[in-house]
């Protein structure tokens, strides 16, 4: 019997068919990768009388890290949603205290349908009150919970629905249904504002990146017996590229630009208002919410590589092309291997 022959274009083409599918195949286990990193810098331009302006085009800026000066390879003013963790102080005066609270309706409002929240109060120990949540309602009867300045001692959650005592191991409060593991407790008299930062930190860093994470801290900006340093909390917040926004009390005029609270805001990027009456401050939240939700976003691939294999950080400067302009953004990154 005769057998057939198979033309050579024919086994040539089976050949061919063969050879592709192996490299196809192979391809799915073995892939060539490159990283490539684009630091996103979301900016607020206002003028000398702390007015946004609105309007300005990838043109009217210019940005530098380390000095060396970057290609902005995507420009954006599309608003975006906000992650945002509001810390309010409980370890004021009674006096003040009263003026925060009838605000807090008002802190409520601040944000959109679109934006998410969580609660959080602090004064000798921190305690979330509440998690990320985009019912508005929700936050203000959260809120309305906080109905005195300062809890017993060792109470792990002020008065009303959320409230709960319990015992505590290590200086940490175990509660069933409670705070999270990890919450700082300290002696009677003392103010952890940098481990409410550091803590409301770790939460937002949980959160979507396409979204605006900020801190909303409502404060006398005192604060004694942190476990957490400022340059700690400052490093964490960089890390995760959040903003603090900043509501400051009873302090004097010429201490606000060295108060701790000022420090966060300009490190991050964001803004401290310091007042006094009710309704000046229900103006600065809805004043912090706007601008963050309506900032300049920069993004560039940066042409420095780190050596070694630690992390680096990078500082970030941003000018206006117009000298009359006031360009706030946070003040630099970390940069991985």
């Amino acid at each position: 019997m005769r057998l057939k022959a198979i033309p050579v274009r024919k086994t040539l083409a089976l050949a061919l068919l063969t050879v592709c599918t192996t490299i196809f195949l192979t391809a799915q286990d073995f892939q060539i990768r490159t990283r490539v990193d684009l630091v996103v810098v979301p900016v607020s331009v206002k003028t000398d009388g702390s007015r946004l302006i609105a309007g300005l085009t990838k043109d009217d800026f210019a940005l530098y890290e380390d000095g060396q000066k970057q290609n902005i390879s995507v420009f954006s003013t599309d608003p975006v949603p906000i992650s945002a963790a509001i810390l309010v102080d409980t370890g004021v005066s009674e006096n003040t205290f009263r003026k925060v609270r009838s605000t807090f309706p008002a802190l409520a409002e601040a944000f959109s349908d679109f934006d998410e929240v969580s609660v959080y109060r602090f004064d000798k120990f921190v305690t979330k009150l509440l998690d990320f949540t985009g019912d508005r309602v929700l936050v203000g009867t959260t809120l309305q919970t906080l109905t005195e300045p300062s809890p017993a001692r060792n109470s792990a959650i002020g008065s009303g629905p959320f409230s709960a005592n319990g015992p505590v191991i290590n200086g940490v409060p175990v509660i069933p249904g409670g705070p999270e593991p990890g919450v700082h407790v300290s002696s009677q008299g003392t103010k952890l504002l940098h481990d409410a930062i550091f803590t409301a930190a770790d939460a937002l860093a949980t959160r979507k990146a396409d979204r605006r994470r900020i801190i909303l801290i409502v404060s006398d900006g005192q604060t004694k017996g942190d476990q957490h340093s400022f340059d700690e909390a400052v490093n964490r917040l960089l890390d995760v590229g959040i903003e603090v926004y900043a509501v400051g009390m009873d302090q004097a005029f010429l201490s606000r630009h060295f108060s701790v609270l000022s420090s966060y805001a300009e490190q991050t990027g964001g803004g401290a208002c310091f007042l006094n009456g009710a309704r000046a401050m229900e103006d600065c939240y809805a004043q912090s919410t706007e601008e963050a939700r309506n900032q300049y976003v920069l993004a560039y691939i940066s042409t420095n590589k780190p050596a070694g294999d630690v992390r680096v950080f990078r500082e970030i400067n941003v000018e206006a092309t117009s000298r009359n302009l006031k360009v706030h953004h946070r003040k630099g990154y970390f940069q991985y291997p």
